[in-house]
């Protein structure tokens, strides 16, 4: 059986854990203790060199990279487009998805695990939401048109942007500002798994707080 090692903070992580659920593909999921430093343990890197998660293993083929192992799961799967303009389009999306939208993360929600100091720690979300907003002002001109990210039907590029987007509760986000992007959310609670995801990082962010507080 295919195996994922993961860990629910990370929002790549996330995003192949709720495909996982959804789709019922076989894949058993092995939490990386991170904050021990389990991916950089020996018999790890001797697998996955990048010490990195996620990391996936199926038989003999070990390699990393949400996005390629998202591709690999739903091989198959109705949310992946068949037609050569829905392949394009979500190609595109995850060139996006890298070189935009993980900005979500390392502009903002890294700042709440790395940095100590309060004033500096407030100072830095408050520049990354603003170094986002064009990006969420496109996408909240986007939802009031489509209800997913590729139009009207859910598809894979939904399990990448979603885990991105709605971690910034941790911030406290104004999501009044940007309605369509809130509606869109809300949907997704329809969706299988999603809901047991978010519940998975709420769960993994009380524990990793707990530990970074005893640490202190």
């Amino acid at each position: 059986m295919p195996i994922l090692h993961g860990h629910p903070i990370s929002q790549p992580c996330r995003s192949i854990q709720w495909f996982i659920d959804y789709s019922g593909v076989e894949c058993e999921v092995k939490i990386v203790d991170l904050m021990s430093g389990g991916h950089k343990a020996p018999e790890f890197i001797a697998k996955f060199p990048n010490a990195q998660v996620p990391a996936f293993e199926d038989g003999d083929l070990c390699f990393g990279e949400s996005i390629a192992i998202l591709q690999y799961l739903a091989d198959g799967n109705d949310i992946v487009p068949t037609d050569k303009k829905g392949k394009a389009r979500l190609q595109e999306y995850f060139g996006r998805h890298l070189s935009q939208v993980r900005k979500f993360s390392t502009e903002i929600i890294r700042h709440v695990f790395f940095e100590k100091d309060a004033d500096e720690k407030k100072k830095k979300i408050a520049a990354g939401i603003e170094s986002t907003k064009a990006m969420m002002d496109s996408f909240e001109a986007h939802f009031e048109k489509n209800k997913f990210v590729l139009g009207d039907t859910l598809s894979l590029a939904d399990f990448m942007f979603a885990p991105e987007v709605d971690q910034l509760f941790m911030v406290e986000y104004d999501f009044k500002t940007y309605k369509n992007v809130g509606a869109y959310i809300e949907r997704l609670k329809e969706v299988k798994g999603y809901t047991k995801m978010r519940e998975d990082m709420s769960e993994a962010l009380k524990v990793m707080t707990a530990k970074m507080a005893a640490k202190q």
